[in-house]
Formats: structure tokens, C-alpha cells, sequence
């Protein structure tokens, strides 16, 4: 059984010991948002009470005995984020995208910088500092009403606190360690500074250990509540889209991950600490048991699913509902005319899909927080008074939207390649919009490179099932993974088509006039 901490959704898998999922179930945690836009945090009263009941009617559906559940892990988005008491009850959750800590990052960065003299992004690989989770707690410290007399004891990634919640030592996983702010990730320890700077005591963070280590067995409260058998084992979990990478076996070096989902990361792996002179990307690691200690260099396309969403119901008048966790047949509208948009650039010359091309600045972007000239929430298409020659279809702006993502991709691909030192690269792609198989292949057509293509949806959900293969002994080493990936025949390649890549590739340098990003 494995939890899933999404930006919007929290699910629950139960799979069989061939990793077929069973059952899946969902819920939309409370978000409680502040009036000046920046807070946006989760109900700490209700959030495990309804974690309990998720994994109640997951079992319910797997029609199963839960006392045949052997093992539990868990991963969350990055970087999440529990404040607990002394009896791990939250008083604190944070929301993605929460930047409460918004006013405090520069400070609490100058006081770092008094003790280190060595700025956070150079220890860290992150930024910006007032999104990360140290900025969070100099909020709550100067905020005290919001915590109604509680103290807080104890800081988590959320993924590691639902696993100590269900019995498990307090622990965090290594990576996930890796995304808070708190973390030296090139030495790989929690940084005394902020034990100093925050007055902290010495068990104010988790001791940090491999992803797939058991970690603890499930408590009589939750053998209780669940059904679970005593000796059923809790795994050192993954933030998730490192979960994804796993998925696809995309955790060595040379390896580059596109993980489509509510943002668009691209993961480049490395075996050395890298980081950006320019701080355009992060730095983080995969570090699992008996398969790899390795690197990332990540540069992110910024905001991803959200833009799908927001295409559905502009160009289908029927798309009424927005999805937290879409399939294709939700969607069915923008795939077939999607799909009518390619096959017509597929017979159309070069010179005709530049001069009648629509390019679209929507949100994702080169790095994410590159500035450029144009504003995003444009398109650019050519002008009204060619009408004669001109003949725009609405299915020409979808492909647009779709390109906006392909184009991002392709600059983050170059640049995550060039700051991790990779000479050469193979390149998998995942998450919950690559289900778009079309967008995928585009992505192929454009970089004129293979994907390896993870054939079933749910990547993250699928690398936490491999972390418990690990932790049965299934899994002992790479070859293990590879063995069993191809007798499970979980991938398929995608081959760029040799018609499309010189007229992506000119559209895409077209694209990049019209953004004007600035580095």
C-alpha cells in the first residue's frame, strides 16, 4: 500500500506482488488560502483522520484482506513540508506553492550567511529562499497565533511523516531531505546553522536514511484502524518526482527525466554535485538502497497540467469540469484535435508550417523563472490583415499550447545537459500528461532523440512499488531492476520521426525569438 501527496490530490494504491494495481483512491485535502495571496496551507486538524479513511476505502475497493499487506511507503511533492509536536501531530502542513515565508527569505538568508559564509543555493542547490521550507518556519515563529499554543518539535517531508504516523521510526528519506533548505546536500548533513539561527534542539530533524530502507513496522493503533497484520513493514519512501525516475529506471548517469505533471522537471543525473553559476536550476539527489547515491541537476518548465486544464475548456464548449487527475478520455476533445493538427503539419512543407505557425507564451518556460519581454497568456500568430493567405484554425492554437510545452522541454533538456557535465544522454519521459502519447512523440521528433516511455500512468505509484521490491529482496541491484522491467515489459521507445524534426526544429527557433527569454 503506498500514499501519493500530490499538488492537488492525495491517493492510495494497493498493488499485488506483480506490482498490478488493485485499487486506487483519492482525496482533495482542505487548502486554506490567506487574503494577501501568499498562504495556502493545509487543514492540520482533518489531514490524518482523512488520510486513515483514504486508506480504509482503498482497501475496500482492492476487496482484499488488509492483513495480506505487507509493506507502506509513501511520496510527496517537493518540498513539502510538517511542522509536528512531540507526539508527530501536525501543526503545520504546507500546501504547494505556499509561500508563506515570502518576507523572511532574505532575512534568515543574511543570517545564514553570517555563520557559513557560503550563500544557501551553494549548500542547498535551491532557491528562491522564500520559497524554501526555512523561510516557512521564521513565518510561523513571528506568527505564533497560528499555531494555538502548540510547539512545534519536529520537522518532516510529508511523506516521511505519514510513514511515521503509521509506526515508522522518525525518519526522513535522503532525497526528500535534499529539497527542504535545511540540508547540505553535497555533504550530505543537516546544516548546524539553523539549529543556531532558529534555537532548535538537537532532534528537530530526522535522522535520514536510504530510500527502500524498512524503517519500522505499522503500530496497534493502525493494525487497529486498518486491519493491517503486525508485521507488515514501513519503507523509507521518495519525493516524487524522483519516484518517477525510479519508475523508469532513469536513476543513473546519463539518464535525463521529463516528468510531465502539474509542473514539467527535467532531471538530469549525475554522479557529482553540480550547481548552476547562474542559479537557474536545482541541485538535488537519488539516493536508494543497493541501487544508486547519485545527483540531480534539475531545471523546471514551471506550471504544467494547469495549462491542459485551462486549454480543455477554452477550446471545448463542452469541457465543463476541471480535473485533478484527468485521463485522456476527459479529455478526448483537445487529444483528437491534437491529433488532426499534427497530421496536417506531417504533410506540409517546412516553409509553409513556419510562415503559418501560432506560437503561445502560456507559463511553461525555459528554466521557469527566466524573465522575458512577452507576458505570459499570449499567443502570436500571423497578422489579420494576410487574411487572404492566411487561414488560422482554432486547432492551430491547441497545437500551440502543446508546442509551448514541447519548446520548454527542449531548452531545459539543453541546459540540465550542459550544468551536469553530460556528454551524452538518454532521455525518459513521464507523469500524468504524458499520457498525451502525442505530445510525447513531438518531444522525440524535436530533440531527435529515443524516449523511453513508462507504458503506464501513475509513475510515481509505480517507483514506490519498485522502493518495496527493494525492500523484499526482490530488487537487490540494477540489474535486478532491468530484469524485471523487461519481463514485465513496462517500456516502449519512442523513435523521432525523421519528417517532422527539421520542422519542429525550425519552429522551436522561431519560438525562442518571439519568447525573448534573458539569461
Amino acid at each position: 500500500m503506498v500514499f501519493d501527496v500530490g499538488s492537488t490530490a492525495v491517493k492510495c494504491a494497493i498493488a499485488d506482488e506483480n506490482n498490478n494495481l488493485v485499487s486506487i483512491e483519492s482525496f482533495i485535502p482542505k487548502a486554506i488560502s490567506f487574503a494577501d495571496g501568499f498562504g495556502r496551507i493545509r487543514d492540520s486538524v482533518t489531514y490524518w483522520e482523512n488520510i486513515l479513511k483514504l486508506a480504509e476505502n482503498s482497501i475496500k475497493r482492492a476487496n482484499i484482506n488488509p492483513k495480506n499487506i505487507r509493506y507502506l511507503t509513501s511520496t510527496a511533492i517537493r518540498p513539502s513540508v510538517v511542522f509536528s509536536d512531540e507526539d508527530l501531530n501536525a501543526v503545520y502542513i504546507g500546501a504547494s506553492f505556499d509561500i508563506i515565508g515570502m518576507e523572511y527569505g532574505d532575512e534568515i538568508e543574511e543570517k545564514f550567511m553570517e555563520l557559513s559564509e557560503d550563500t544557501l543555493y551553494q549548500r542547498t542547490g535551491h532557491f528562491p529562499n522564500f520559497y524554501m521550507v526555512p523561510a516557512r518556519l521564521e513565518w510561523l515563529r513571528n506568527n505564533p497565533e497560528m499555531l494555538d499554543g502548540k510547539r512545534i518539535a519536529h520537522y518532516f517531508p510529508v511523506d516521511s511523516w505519514i510513514l511515521a504516523k503509521l509506526g515508522g521510526e522518525i525518519h526522513t528519506n535522503k532525497s526528500s531531505a535534499m529539497e527542504s533548505g535545511f540540508f547540505d546536500v553535497e555533504k550530505e548533513i543537516w546544516m548546524e546553522e539553523w539549529l543556531s539561527i532558529f534555537d532548535l534542539e538537537d532532534d528537530f530533524f530526522p535522522y535520514h536514511v536510504l530510500s527502500g530502507e524498512i524503517i519500522g513496522h505499522v503500530s496497534e493503533f493502525v493494525q487497529e484502524r486498518l486491519g493491517l497484520d503486525s508485521e507488515a513493514e514501513i519503507v523509507a519512501g521518495l519525493p516524487d518526482t524522483q519516484a518517477a525516475l525510479l519508475a523508469t529506471n532513469s536513476i543513473t548517469p546519463g539518464w535525463i527525466g521529463i516528468v510531465l505533471g502539474t509542473t514539467t522537471p527535467v532531471q538530469a543525473v549525475a554522479d557529482k554535485y553540480h550547481v548552476d553559476p547562474e542559479i537557474h536550476t536545482w541541485s538535488s539527489g537519488i539516493f536508494i538502497k543497493n541501487l544508486c547515491k547519485n545527483y540531480i541537476v534539475e531545471a523546471s518548465s514551471g506550471i504544467t497540467g494547469q495549462l491542459i486544464n485551462w486549454a480543455a475548456r477554452m477550446f471545448d464548449s463542452e469541457q465543463k469540469q476541471e480535473f485533478s487527475d484527468p485521463t485522456i478520455e476527459q479529455y478526448e476533445t483537445l487529444r483528437v484535435r491534437y491529433k488532426k493538427f499534427d497530421e496536417i503539419e506531417e504533410a506540409s512543407s517546412e516553409e509553409n508550417i513556419t510562415s503559418q505557425a501560432v506560437y503561445a507564451s502560456l507559463g511553461p518556460m525555459p528554466l521557469a523563472t527566466t524573465h522575458t519581454d512577452r507576458m505570459a497568456g499570449e499567443f502570436y500568430f500571423p497578422s489579420p490583415s494576410g487574411v487572404e493567405e492566411s487561414y488560422l484554425h482554432q486547432n492551430q492554437f491547441i497545437g500551440a499550447v502543446f508546442d509551448n510545452i514541447t519548446f520548454a522541454i527542449s531548452k531545459n533538456v539543453e541546459y540540465a545537459k550542459k550544468i551536469a557535465k553530460l556528454d551524452e544522454v538518454s532521455l525518459s519521459i513521464s507523469g500524468g500528461i504524458s499520457r498525451f502519447s502525442l505530445l510525447c512523440q513531438r518531444t522525440s521528433d524535436l530533440l531527435n532523440k529515443p524516449l523511453h516511455y513508462l507504458k503506464r500512468p501513475e509513475s510515481s505509484i509505480y517507483g514506490l512499488l519498485k522502493l518495496c521490491d527493494i525492500a523484499s529482496g526482490k530488487i537487490r541491484n540494477m540489474a535486478d531492476l532491468k530484469k524485471q522491467s523487461a519481463e514485465k515489459n513496462e517500456f516502449q521507445t519512442m523513435e523521432p520521426r525523421i519528417s517532422m524534426t527539421k520542422k519542429l526544429q525550425l519552429k522551436y527557433e522561431r519560438w525562442l525569438q518571439i519568447v525573448d527569454f534573458n539569461l
